[in-house]
């Protein structure tokens, strides 16, 4: 059997949050059937943050967190700078079932946004490894 995929991209309508926990990303969510095997996910994004404080993100495999419990961070590049903000990572083996794949993330403070439109979407991906 091929290995199953699926991606989300959004082009309309950036997302913002204040959250200092962890909230899933609106719009980056994904659900594939799998066998026993490990599934590469990731994000392709362009984060700013406010006032030049850290972002947080992470993926959340049916309830839980697969990197760490804050995920991976970074910096803005000075306050309502856009960066370019790319990542991926890969489960360990999951079971042969449906399983619910989504982004989350968090600032330090101020307010985090991923810009979403036709010019920069936003998309997040998962691919079972076979």
């Amino acid at each position: 059997t091929a290995p199953v995929f699926d991606r989300v991209v959004r082009t309309a309508g950036d997302v913002t949050t204040t959250s200092t926990t962890l909230v899933d990303l609106t719009g980056a969510t994904v659900t594939i059937t799998t066998g026993a095997f490990p599934v590469a996910v990731g994000a392709a994004q362009v984060y700013r943050n406010s006032v030049n404080d850290l972002g947080h993100f992470n993926v959340d495999v049916d309830g839980t967190l697969i990197i760490g419990t804050s995920g991976l961070r970074s910096y803005a590049d000075g306050a309502d700078r856009s960066i370019m903000l790319c990542f991926s990572t890969l489960t360990a083996v999951l079971t042969a079932a449906a399983h619910t794949l989504k982004e989350q993330w968090k600032v330090a403070s101020g307010t985090g946004t991923i810009e979403a439109n036709a010019a920069v979407p936003h998309t997040f991906w998962a691919h079972e490894i076979r």
